[in-house]
């Protein structure tokens, strides 16, 4: 299986890579859209989903929640999140959005914003989904905490409840994006994390699962 890994697009449809024959899947972790209207997040939609391969796609903070799930059903992505779905001997388990501390942004029904509680409870019912597959991949758009979560600022901004729900279970991957200046690999225990950066700049991975995991970067 080999999959091509994107993030944080942001509405730059142009800078979508060209796809090579061997690519299997498009795991796109979020923030394809950078909020603004159905007309103009329709052809961002169109052209992922006019690269080839299937995609599966979880919801960033910058993902409309009025208007995403629609306008990406009618162009054929998969969206995942809350969400499970296998593909060959590759199992898939989903959950978007930022993990907010202030309880006020969660009442934003346009945002995809939740607690570190939701997050955990949610991957763990669906994990069991896909416990028995060959590779247990997790998409994110928010990483782990102290997990390539690292701003500009020294912050570590990763979900709490996400890190949790890997030390438990130990999926094989997870993929995720959102903290554009940590890109890279991490390891939890024997769960690789995989931030794929910032494709809206040109970054974005290759990763080719076998015995083990390969990870080739696509920079601008």
């Amino acid at each position: 299986m080999i999959i091509l890994g994107m993030a944080d697009l942001h509405g730059r449809a142009e800078m979508l890579p060209h796809i090579d024959a061997d690519t299997d899947l498009i795991a796109f972790c979020g923030d394809l859209h950078n909020l603004g209207s159905a007309d103009r997040a329709r052809p961002v939609a169109e052209a992922l989903a006019g690269l080839g391969p299937p995609v599966l796609i979880v919801p960033g903070n910058m993902d409309p929640k009025e208007i995403a799930p629609k306008i990406w059903k009618e162009a054929g992505l998969g969206m995942i999140h809350r969400g499970s779905r296998q593909h060959g001997d590759c199992g898939f388990v989903g959950f978007g959005g930022t993990v907010i501390c202030d309880p006020r942004p969660l009442e934003d029904a346009n945002r995809y914003h939740h607690t570190d509680e939701e997050i955990h409870e949610s991957l763990t019912r669906l994990y069991g989904q896909i416990s028995d597959s060959r590779h247990r991949i997790v998409l994110t758009h928010q990483p782990p905490r102290n997990s390539r979560d690292l701003t500009y600022s020294g912050d570590r901004s990763g979900s709490v409840g996400l890190r949790r729900f890997v030390e438990e279970r130990q999926p094989d991957l997870l993929i995720c994006g959102h903290i554009h200046e940590d890109r890279g690999v991490a390891e939890i225990g024997s769960t690789k994390v995989v931030n794929v950066g910032e494709m809206r700049r040109g970054y974005a991975a290759v990763i080719e699962l076998n015995d083990g995991i390969d990870i080739e970067w696509i920079e601008p």
